[in-house]
């Protein structure tokens, strides 16, 4: 973004914004006055309206069918930027960015798939010539989480390994009067998915392969020794981008033994073909919890974990934020993109073309602007984050 246009209120089109996570990235960025326009763009124009009179100025709609190519790239006309918050992302991400940078607009997404993850990479040539900024997987996990692992690495001489993760209990939608939430979300169809096959990682300091739901024991910093479980996502393919030497790097969930232990049971039995993707969400959105003993996993709800040495010592550093929003994965999610679009109308993006975000966004800046989003509101990265240490 030219210097001359820094710190103009941008046209934003939010696709998906009626959604459980857009809606809360269209309230926080008409909150933050990033937008002079703001369009709620989704396929149910009834529900978008319902989000646009409860924004208010500067919100407007339109009706929106993701999978035709001519009406996305109408929509786009006479924007600055697209927040996509539609998924899933393996199936509407590419035509999506594709549509934005062909239409000459800016692009911020929530993408959690790491497959059009890599996908948004083949587009960075075309966004750079048009001086375009592409942030892709600027949410919770991926988002916050690769943030958090920017930062900790920032702690270490050298790193060699960088693991991020997120718990369970945190990634559940919170219904809202006259958006109730639905029964199997597009997130829980995600969840099986990338669960159900092997998971793309870094391994042994090179892109490889991890069996799913594989329990992964850790020493983090200030609680010992803990349990997390592979998951497919996208920050172990970007953060070896940005740090090449790295000899390691997952993303782990975490949760309820027995709850962990159903999803393996569905995910392979959904693997095996014994039935659709749909039918598999909706076992997983209604798990049988029985007589399963009540247990809580120790980490936190979004985290990282930077392996290295510092002053020649060996050192882990665990970086995480201490408060989030009540209304759990929409707003933890949805508040994080809307910071990236502030961040965009400010001019602090580091770099144009196609970057996830730890090459796109300097943490503690992002920190800054999200802590007071957080409730109870922080006044800044240092309120917000944990940062503990362990050397030796």
């Amino acid at each position: 973004m030219s210097a001359s246009n820094r710190n103009r209120p941008l046209r934003v089109i939010a696709v998906g914004g009626a959604g459980s996570m857009g809606r809360w990235a269209v309230r926080t960025i008409a909150r933050l006055g990033s937008a002079s326009v703001l369009t709620v763009a989704d396929l149910d124009l009834e529900r978008a309206g319902r989000v646009a009179e409860s924004v208010g100025a500067p919100c407007r709609t339109v009706r929106l069918d993701a999978t035709e190519s001519a009406q996305l790239r109408a929509a786009f006309a006479d924007h600055d930027v697209v927040v996509n918050t539609m998924g899933p992302f393996a199936t509407f991400a590419r035509p999506i960015l594709e549509a934005a940078v062909e239409s000459g607009c800016h692009y911020l997404d929530i993408n959690d798939d790491w497959q059009p993850t890599l996908d948004a990479f083949d587009l960075d040539g075309q966004a750079r010539r048009r001086e375009l900024h592409v942030v892709v997987g600027l949410g919770g996990s991926p988002g916050v989480t690769n943030l958090c692992a920017a930062y900790g690495a920032s702690k270490l001489d050298t790193v060699h390994e960088l693991h991020t993760g997120w718990k369970l209990s945190g990634a559940t939608i919170v219904d809202e009067p006259g958006f109730p939430a639905p029964a199997a979300s597009a997130a829980v169809e995600h969840w099986l998915h990338q669960c159900s096959q092997p998971v793309r990682a870094w391994v042994d300091g090179a892109a490889g392969w991890v069996e799913p739901v594989e329990e992964v024991e850790l020493a983090f910093p200030g609680l010992g020794k803990v349990k997390g479980y592979t998951m497919g996502h996208p920050e172990p393919v970007t953060l070896p981008r940005r740090y090449p030497g790295l000899r390691s790097s997952l993303n782990l969930q975490s949760g309820p033994a027995w709850l962990l232990e159903y999803l393996r049971e569905v995910s392979s039995r959904f693997a095996a073909g014994e039935f659709d993707l749909r039918t598999g969400a909706a076992m997983l959105a209604d798990p049988p919890r029985g007589d399963a003993p009540a247990e809580r996993s120790p980490l936190p709800v979004e985290w990282s974990l930077a392996i290295g040495e510092k002053n020649g010592l060996p050192c882990r550093v665990a970086v995480y934020p201490k408060a989030f929003h009540p209304a759990k994965m929409g707003g933890n999610t949805g508040i994080p993109l809307a910071v990236g679009v502030e961040l965009l109308r400010r001019g602090e993006l580091l770099d144009t073309g196609v970057h996830a975000p730890e090459t796109a966004i300097d943490p503690r800046t992002f920190f800054d602007l999200l802590a007071p989003l957080t409730e109870p509101g922080l006044r800044g990265a240092d309120d917000l984050l944990a940062v503990v240490e362990e050397t030796g």
